[in-house]
């Protein structure tokens, strides 16, 4: 007999007028457990002669592997969804945002990560993903087993690795940007704290410290602190790496670190970080930001290396080729700034103004 679960459905569609999303799958699998949450932000319209929608249409977004309350799962994937399309603006292509998020309530054995493959297999190409947060690159051979449409697998699976090398690639050259052009010194002489040593920290940390500048670090994992210790990155707790007195502050782990309650002990110039939306609330934060002379540096643009590789990977490109082709971040940051400027607006406006919203929705 099943329960009366109220109004769900309405509450459901409430939630994606809110959000202005296109579509919200709850997948559940009975054999494996496996939960799943998959938010499309925006779809691309891509019609032939006669008015039809093509059918090569596709919408991009990592897979991850977190959280158990669903709420929470769902509130980050719609977040994560929408930075997927900014994005795909930023980089000037029409391809769709989405994110999934699998709930963290089961192990990750060998049937459950199938299963999750095979819920991308389904969908025929619709959903392109990249394995994200959560998932080690042997799990993404599992989950890829089951599915023709995953990208930055490992190199002997023939792709180009985790995105996290090329997302930080991009970073540097934002930071360059950020140096030159806000904080008005040589980025060798900029102080910068990561907050997560992991896919992409751990890379942003070896290129800082290869242009000479200071870093300083954190992460949960003892073996990732190990790591950056070796290499030359100073350690701390990571209860304290948010609140160092740097000249910039790169949260490179979970979103929402950047809040009411983390915003009046901050001691950085900037926020330039590789995790998506690390402000619990975007307008809000950066207005509190800029009481404290913090400048906010968005996310979305900063960060887009990691999907620019995934393009380049899926149009049977080259490592070096995403490399070379991550110099686009250091140009729409010098277009967001100059925009800033003329308007005399923030960035995330700036940002939001220029690549923010989707003609595809």
């Amino acid at each position: 007999m099943t329960k009366k679960k109220g109004d769900v459905a309405k509450k459901i569609f409430e939630v994606m007028e809110d959000e202005k999303c296109r579509q919200i799958t709850f997948h559940y699998n009975p054999k494996t457990k496996l939960k799943l949450i998959w938010v499309i932000d925006s779809i691309p319209e891509k019609r032939d002669r006669s008015g039809k929608l093509t059918p090569n249409v596709s919408v991009s977004g990592g897979t991850r592997f977190a959280h158990t309350n669903p709420d929470i799962a769902l509130q980050d994937a719609l977040k994560l969804a929408r930075a997927m399309t900014r994005k795909a603006n930023v980089l000037g292509v029409k391809e769709g945002g989405c994110k999934a998020v699998v709930l963290a309530n089961q192990k990750k054995n060998k049937p459950f990560l199938r299963s999750i493959g095979d819920f991308i297999q389904i969908h025929k190409g619709l959903f392109r993903t990249a394995i994200d947060l959560g998932f080690a690159m042997k799990d993404g051979k599992q989950i890829a087993s089951r599915a023709d449409f995953v990208d930055s697998l490992s190199h002997l699976e023939k792709g180009l690795g985790s995105t996290g090398e090329n997302t930080a690639e991009g970073m540097i050259y934002g930071f360059e940007i950020i140096s030159q052009e806000i904080l008005n010194k040589p980025l060798p002489q900029c102080t910068i704290a990561i907050q997560g040593l992991g896919a992409v920290g751990f890379p942003l940390a070896e290129k800082l410290l290869e242009k000479g500048c200071k870093v300083i670090g954190a992460d949960i994992l003892p073996s990732n602190c190990e790591n950056a210790k070796k290499i030359g990155v100073k350690i701390v707790h990571p209860n304290k790496i948010l609140f160092q007195k740097v000249d910039i502050l790169s949260p490179c782990a979970l979103g929402a670190v950047i809040n009411t309650k983390t915003i009046p002990k901050l001691k950085c110039k900037i926020i330039a970080g590789g995790a998506n939306n690390p402000l619990e609330n975007e307008f809000e934060d950066e207005k509190a930001l800029l009481k404290r002379k913090i400048t906010y540096v968005p996310d979305f643009v900063l960060n887009c290396g990691g999907f620019l590789q995934a393009l380049v990977e899926r149009n049977g490109g080259t490592v070096k080729e995403a490399r070379q082709k991550s110099t686009i971040v250091s140009d729409m940051l010098k277009e967001i700034i100059a925009y800033s400027n003329k308007n005399k607006t923030t960035l995330l406006k700036s940002a939001i103004k220029l690549f923010g919203s989707s003609l595809n929705h």
